[in-house]
């Protein structure tokens, strides 16, 4: 009963910060708080966070390793002087081509520059260059997603992003778009980060040679499938990796329409 209870609270926080995300989306981004903007960048129906077992344990030794070293180099120190941070550089996967996650990132864009002090010109200047940032107009032809790979506060948890180093033709047919119909949409390209700090790039075309969408608001999820043959031992990031990344339609729903 106690676990039933646990997870009924952990099931109904999810919807909540998932409805929130929709509803923040309805109003002007400069009302946005970071908390707002963050929350939808990292758990919401554009936004999936993900952790494996294997990269916590790893991380948990990386950290008790890095706490052993300081309080041996310091004479005995306090351990607790030492952040500890168990959770692995988890992963989270962003539909880039949906506007909310664009506004969320213009948002802290925003904040760090402080723009809501700023005068009206400045806002203009700043709003124009950031404007084909927010529209993206590969977006119009193209789902992009991205997946990056968090760093803990001492800088240490990963030397590489997720798939640095890697090329489309190692990528290419072993990940895909596919709705609940079961229709798919290939990896058209391929960006690389280029630093631990930096993030994947994925792109698949909207349409079929059919002119017909993947989605609509009539589907009911769609995900991004990694083929299992490509998170095998011979992947140095396949233990960070889930075979599944799956987004319900109905949380990126905005008036009445499928945003992404």
């Amino acid at each position: 009963m106690k676990y039933s209870k646990i997870l009924l609270s952990f099931l109904l926080s999810v919807f909540a910060i998932s409805a929130a995300g929709q509803k923040l989306v309805e109003k002007p981004v400069d009302r946005w708080s970071k908390d707002d903007a963050l929350n939808l960048l990292n758990n919401s129906g554009w936004a999936k966070p993900y952790q494996s077992t294997v990269g916590s344990s790893n991380a948990a030794a990386s950290q008790i390793a890095r706490e052993q070293g300081q309080t041996s180099s310091s004479g005995g120190s306090n351990p607790r002087s030492v952040a500890r941070d168990f959770g692995p550089p988890p992963v989270t996967l962003r539909l880039f081509s949906a506007r909310p996650i664009r506004q969320a990132m213009l948002r802290l864009k925003q904040l760090d520059a402080d723009y809501d002090k700023l005068s009206d010109d400045n806002k203009k200047k700043f709003d124009a260059s950031q404007a084909r940032f927010l529209e993206c107009p590969i977006c119009k032809e193209y789902y992009v997603v991205t997946l990056n790979r968090a760093v803990d506060s001492s800088g240490s948890s990963a030397e590489e992003g997720i798939f640095q180093g890697m090329t489309m033709a190692e990528l290419k047919g072993n990940i895909k778009l596919i709705n609940d119909k079961g229709e798919v949409r290939d990896l058209v390209e391929f960006n690389a980060p280029k630093s631990v700090r930096d993030q994947a790039v994925f792109y698949f075309k909207r349409v079929d040679e059919a002119g017909q969408p993947l989605l609509s608001k009539d589907s009911k999820n769609v995900k991004l499938v990694f083929d299992s043959t490509f998170l095998d031992s011979k992947n140095r990031f396949a233990y960070l990796l889930p075979r599944t990344f799956e987004f319900s339609t109905s949380k990126m729903m905005v008036k009445d329409e499928v945003v992404f």
